[in-house]
């Protein structure tokens, strides 16, 4: 028994370090430069494909750099708290003209054609609380050009205010029902601006001003899916691809011994099950 308990252990340390080196499918990521690794050639103080509102160039943070907090490669993007009314909104976005003029970086979007989903990685410095309006993420459903003008927006809050000092993940999905729930209003987009941002609505002064810096990386944006799990290590959605919130969607279940992790279907939660996964997980999906 002491030696199952150990190989356990030893497979719930490997999902662990699964869980801090999986990303998204690159592949099928429509975002240009969503890990903020390639500055902009024109201006250094960008990362090529992004725009910014009321950040200064030490906000494209390098790994380098003092009190830096990077999660994969050596950059990525800081959003300060406000500090007056100039910088009330700070934020990123993909709406901005390529080189050449011919196009936006924003990515392409398919009307009706499956569910959206924004995903990523934030952290909260040890010992910071974010207290601000809202700090996360806006999709903007644009219309194709020469208008780009914003058919809907939708906007999401990150989970948590505080992470301790761990990158810890977000995923919000804007799906095809909720398309169809905004309204018959052509022409349909054709695009998505995607902006992480914070904005602060309050009144500055003492125990009230915002706080807490945010760092973002590793962003992802899929468009449809295989509509159910690929394997039985597929747990989380965005379903047909396996990454980290798969893994964090198994530790969550085997901690909790709920049936999502029983995989061999036992009514225990051991290292057969943790060994299941791995073996599905390495498996992959189609």
């Amino acid at each position: 028994m002491h030696i199952k308990a150990q190989r356990t252990m030893t497979l719930l340390a490997g999902l662990f370090l699964i869980s801090g080196s999986a990303i998204a499918n690159d592949d099928a990521n429509l975002i240009t430069n969503p890990g903020f690794e390639d500055p902009n050639p024109g201006n250094s103080a960008l990362p090529i494909g992004w725009n910014a509102f009321n950040m200064s160039a030490s906000d494209y943070v390098d790994v380098n750099d003092v009190g830096a907090e990077v999660r994969s490669g050596s950059r990525s993007i800081r959003l300060r708290p406000a500090t007056d009314e100039a910088s009330r909104f700070r934020g990123l976005t993909t709406n901005i003209f390529r080189p050449d003029g011919s196009d936006l970086y924003d990515p392409d979007f398919t009307y009706l054609g499956g569910d959206v989903t924004i995903s990523g990685y934030y952290l909260v410095p040890e010992g910071e609380v974010i207290n601000d309006t809202v700090v996360g993420v806006k999709l903007e459903f644009r219309r194709e050009p020469p208008n780009f003008s914003i058919w809907s927006a939708f906007e999401f809050a990150l989970p948590a205010n505080e992470t301790g000092g761990s990158w810890i993940p977000f995923s919000f999905t804007v799906t095809d029902q909720m398309i169809l729930d905004v309204g018959d209003f052509p022409p349909e987009p054709t695009s998505v601006s995607i902006l992480p941002f914070r904005f602060f609505g309050g009144e500055f002064g003492a125990g009230t001003s915002p706080t807490g810096t945010v760092f973002i990386d590793d962003l992802c944006l899929v468009q449809g899916s295989s509509g159910g799990p690929c394997n039985g290590a597929d747990l989380a959605e965005p379903f047909g691809e396996l990454n980290f919130f798969d893994v964090s969607a198994f530790l969550t279940a085997y901690n909790a011994q709920t049936a999502d992790a029983d995989l061999n279907n036992d009514g225990e939660w051991n290292f057969f099950d943790v060994s299941a996964f791995l073996t599905e997980y390495s498996a992959g999906c189609p």
